[in-house]
């Protein structure tokens, strides 16, 4: 019996953890990337599910977690527990956020000044608490988006950079491959995971999926030699420390809840704020700005996922948070596209189906 052939265009976190699924359940896959830049090589990398709008989607964001230790017990992959520590909020605020995430069963605990400062010596505004998740970490997303891309190399499948993706063929209905400046290449499914560029495939085949225009700039410093044991979500901004010592954050405060359409200042300017903010943090460190980049966030119109079969052999899957949900997008997209829709699968995606957007 032959293998189905499956295209996913995009080589990101979702489309390459996809592309592993796909490949380790059997598929022959061929992944397009056109080789522009992506949000995963721009993203803050954060595994959270203390940040949510709805019980639902906090349930998902969990399991998200849940689905990076099955992952680990496959496939190494540059994730660290490192838990999160936040005191974003103040007062009646922050007890709302933790009585929130007590609601919803999540591992949370308060921590006072000395437990905080214990925790992080390197810290120079220490607050009066915090919040500790304890099952929250955070995964290097260039690294492991490459890392999936290996080992689907390594499985059989094949990936194609630079090539564009301009539109599908199509058969008596049915989806059956894709166009591109280099001809044609047939397949049984075609998955479109290709971040915001997603919208514009779509429309090639009267697709409405709407997206949010969400560009994010993220910083780093050169590294330094202290560490930091957490993630922090701070009244000043995220802050957490890449594997060669050097601070990553987002140039938004909040940047979790962020919904600006645009940055709100030049980015030699937003840079400098944003260094400013983290030498209060740590006035002790001698903190020189490394690197900017630039993403912008694949975010479907009213900020939830968008993931499921769009037309006769074509998926479609595009998300915020892709970082948290990459590594069980995965598992309920190679299930779907292979098998259909399954009790399991529509447990957790039913609510984000790109239809409701018809």
């Amino acid at each position: 019996m032959s293998k189905l052939k499956v295209i996913v265009i995009g080589a990101g976190i979702i489309g390459a953890a996809s592309a592993f699924e796909l490949v380790s359940r059997g598929a022959d896959v061929l992944v397009l990337d056109g080789g522009a830049a992506c949000a995963t090589e721009g993203s803050f990398g954060w595994i959270n599910a203390s940040f949510f709008e709805n019980p639902e989607y906090h349930a998902l964001r969990v399991e998200g977690i849940a689905a990076y230790h099955r992952l680990q017990k496959r496939l190494d992959v540059p994730v660290r527990w490192t838990g999160g520590l936040c005191w974003e909020f103040a007062d009646d605020a922050f007890d709302a956020q933790f009585e929130a995430l007590l609601a919803e069963g999540y591992p949370s605990e308060t921590l006072d000044r000395a437990a905080i400062a214990a925790w992080e010596p390197a810290l120079g505004v220490v607050p009066e608490r915090a919040i500790r998740f304890a099952a929250e970490g955070v995964a290097e997303p260039a690294a492991i988006a490459e890392r999936f891309l290996e080992a689907v190399i390594a499985l059989g499948a094949k990936v194609a950079r630079g090539f564009h993706v301009q539109g599908f063929m199509q058969n008596a209905g049915q989806i059956c491959g894709v166009r591109t400046e280099q001809g044609v290449f047939e397949a049984d499914r075609v998955l479109v995971a290709a971040g915001t560029g997603t919208e514009a495939l779509l429309k090639d085949v009267g697709i409405a999926l709407p997206m949010l225009h969400r560009p994010a700039l993220v910083l780093t410093t050169k590294p330094v030699a202290w560490r930091l044991n957490h993630v922090l979500a701070t009244d000043f901004g995220e802050v957490r420390q890449l594997p060669n010592g050097a601070l990553m954050t987002p140039a938004a405060i909040g940047h979790q809840g962020d919904s600006a359409a645009d940055l709100d200042a030049h980015p030699d300017v937003a840079a400098e704020r944003s260094m400013t903010r983290l030498r209060a943090l740590f006035p002790e460190a001698d903190l020189q700005l490394g690197a900017m980049h630039l993403a912008h966030r694949p975010i479907p119109k009213d900020g939830f996922p968008a993931v499921g079969e769009v037309a006769p052999g074509l998926y479609a899957a595009t998300l915020h948070s892709g970082i948290t949900l990459a590594a069980l997008m995965g598992e309920l997209i190679g299930q779907e596209i292979l098998h259909g829709v399954s009790n399991d699968t529509a447990r957790w995606l039913a609510p984000y189906r790109p239809a409701r957007f018809a």
